[in-house]
């Protein structure tokens, strides 16, 4: 077992928490086989509930109500119902409840503001334009910086590519709280108040994440406003290295918009920084579903106590949390920890690189919008 302090020894208990859902005013009890899912990085919680039922008197819970999840006393997310199917068997019967997050609207919903425009606008204005359609509130965490100068939509993309493409321009994470509103933060700003400990609190553990992606030096190339001097102006240049890497595998980064030298190598720096951290992870599962009343979180750091992966209380963040119940292990809750610099946070040039497109003559140039991946806040 990994050498823990004492103090961290004696505070560990298993609490006996449940999951329970709230629609309509009435509260509805998880049943067995139950899962809630979030994740940092998708701005979208998601639960598969089953709540018992009684033949001839169905819960009164339908699609699109309005639902809160509780773990313990925990509110974990806030949003729709998006199934409420009943089902039996030989020795069960009840309904099950398939939902998402508030949030969830704005990964699949399009990006609609009228011009699809925004001149010197700060972010926090970007973002509430982008969710006040859909009832959201945004939830400022951090200094969201000065104003963008020039932010456009691209054709069909959605809410989520949107804020996400504005809130890299300041160096800012785009999630959601428990309460399904938009939150504009950075990265494991809170240090959640349990622990994760082989030998007290972990069942499994497997790590995650390869050097795939990795490279042994990234060099960036852009261009200032620099109107004295048309070298000087095209030249900029600079260069970072993954001394871990020893092959050589350089990656060249064209830089948009105008730069200065010192973002160009703010830029490199981080891409060297976030790469090494996705390419490490730990998968940790672990017994109960809360720590002394309190659910288990995300984008909070945790210290780890565990000999085997090298950690004597070092702190990583948390990024996915999966809480289940099943007739085989009872409640445990699934976490996805990283390095903190996997989600390191610079700012970055807003102007987008343009290029010409359609008939022959056509002198007009039309931003081609990224495919959207749907795949998180920043």
């Amino acid at each position: 077992m990994a050498t823990v302090p004492q103090a961290v020894a004696q505070e560990y208990t298993r609490d006996d928490a449940r999951i329970s859902v709230k629609v309509n005013g009435k509260t509805f009890d998880g049943w067995l086989q139950s899962e809630v899912d979030r994740d940092m990085e998708a701005l979208c919680g998601t639960f598969n509930i089953p709540v018992a039922l009684t033949p001839g008197e169905p819960p009164a819970i339908k699609r699109q109500d309005d639902i809160e999840v509780f773990i313990g006393d925990t509110k974990v997310i806030t949003g729709f119902v998006l199934a409420a199917e009943p089902f039996y068997r030989r020795e069960d019967c009840g309904m099950r409840i398939v939902g998402k997050d508030r949030a969830g609207d704005l990964v699949r919903s399009s990006a609609v503001h009228k011009g699809g425009q925004w001149l010197n606008a700060r972010l926090d204005r970007i973002a509430r334009d982008l969710v006040a359609p859909y009832g959201l509130e945004v939830k400022i965490d951090t200094d969201v910086g000065e104003a963008i100068k020039d932010f456009k939509l691209y054709h069909a993309e959605t809410v989520l590519s949107a804020l996400s493409r504005a809130a890299r321009l300041r160096g800012v994470l785009a999630t959601r709280d428990n309460a399904g509103n938009v939150v504009l933060t950075k990265a494991g700003q809170k240090r959640f108040q349990g622990s994760i400990v082989r030998g007290l609190n972990v069942i499994s553990m497997d790590g995650i994440g390869t050097d795939e992606n990795r490279h042994s030096e990234y060099i960036a190339y852009g261009q200032s406003n620099c109107i004295d001097d048309f070298e000087s102006a095209r030249g900029l240049k600079a260069h970072a290295k993954d001394a871990e890497i020893r092959r050589y595998m350089p990656l060249v980064i064209n830089a948009d918009g105008n730069t200065t030298q010192a973002e160009l190598q703010a830029l490199v720096d981080h891409t060297v920084r976030v790469r090494r951290g996705h390419a490490y992870g730990i998968r940790y599962v672990v017994e109960g579903w809360t720590f002394k009343g309190e659910a288990w979180p995300v984008n909070e750091r945790v210290p780890i106590y565990d000999d085997v992966a090298g950690l004597d209380g070092t702190e990583w963040l948390i990024t996915s949390v999966r809480q289940t119940c099943t007739r085989q292990d009872g409640d445990i809750t699934e976490l996805v920890v990283r390095p903190i610099e996997a989600y390191d946070t610079v700012p970055l040039q807003s102007k987008p690189r343009r290029k010409n497109w359609g008939n022959r003559g056509n002198r007009t140039n039309h931003p081609r919008g990224p495919r959207d991946r749907a795949s998180g806040g920043y």
